[in-house]
């Protein structure tokens, strides 16, 4: 590693950056130390601004993700060399994401994907996601732990943000966890490890890109048509508006984990809001 990734990174961490922002960043800005073949340190802001146009034109990588480039490279200029950015800013601004109005599961279509899975581990982290509106990557955090039973809760730790938050725990989401502890873990190899889904390597929480593929492979079995990855479980269809007013019709029993401000968000993702 160069003194120059090691600082960098080094600065990642002291400004609170998660792990996954610093692998994310260094890794964009070892891609423009690789098209330019020298250290960014010698690189132009002009030479940056042909990069980008290079991953936008002949890349054609996303908005997001172009965003993210910008944003590692920013970082830095400005905070690991400590240069002068105005220039910088203003040659590669962040690029407009157009707003697209997700498409979420009906009812039955969500109870067939929960319920494909032969395997307990996945269809309860399925039912997980579903029911506490978890990011992927916050399901396959959790510890045993991180569930109250004595207060019907689930603790999520070091969410999007860095942000922790207490979600409510329904009876039939709890129930399904123990049976799943019951079937898979108690006394079988692994079964005092902190993790409360696996992974394949001894000790390890289940890796996200796991967790992603148990998702295609539910729907895939349920016959359900794609509608978007394991993200849109956590958009819950049955929010109506009634005369300018938000209410819920018919709630899901598994489905009690989203806050007050986590519905306002909903807004922009379910074709009910309007």
């Amino acid at each position: 590693m160069t003194p120059l990734r090691a600082k960098y990174i080094r600065d990642l961490v002291i400004h609170g950056r998660s792990k996954h922002t610093q692998e994310a960043y260094t890794r964009y800005v070892c891609d423009l130390a690789r098209y330019y073949r020298r250290s960014p340190e010698l690189i132009s802001y002009e030479e940056v601004t042909g990069w980008l146009y290079h991953l936008i034109k002949e890349r054609q990588l996303s908005a997001s993700s172009v965003n993210i480039a910008v944003s590692a490279v920013r970082f830095l200029y400005a905070v690991t060399l400590g240069r002068e950015t105005l220039d910088l800013m203003a040659s590669i601004p962040h690029m407009k994401r157009a707003t697209r109005r997700a498409e979420v599961y009906a009812r039955s279509e969500v109870e067939a994907i929960l319920t494909a899975p032969r395997q307990p581990r996945h269809r309860v982290l399925l039912m997980t996601v579903y029911g506490c509106g978890l990011r992927i990557s916050e399901a396959t955090q959790l510890k045993t732990s991180d569930i109250d039973r004595a207060r019907m809760q689930l603790r999520v730790r070091d969410g999007k943000g860095a942000k922790g938050r207490v979600l409510p725990l329904s009876e039939r989401l709890l129930k399904e966890l123990v049976s799943y502890w019951r079937a898979q873990r108690q006394g079988k190899a692994g079964h005092d490890s902190p993790w409360l889904f696996l992974g394949k390597k001894a000790g390890q929480p289940m890796s996200t890109y796991a967790g992603q593929n148990i998702y295609y492979s539910a729907l895939k079995k349920s016959g359900v048509r794609y509608k978007g990855g394991i993200h849109t479980l956590r958009h819950y269809p049955e929010f109506q508006t009634i005369q300018g007013k938000l209410e819920v019709s018919a709630p899901n029993s598994l489905f009690t984990g989203l806050g007050a401000a986590s519905v306002c968000r909903l807004t922009r993702h379910s074709p009910h809001l309007d």
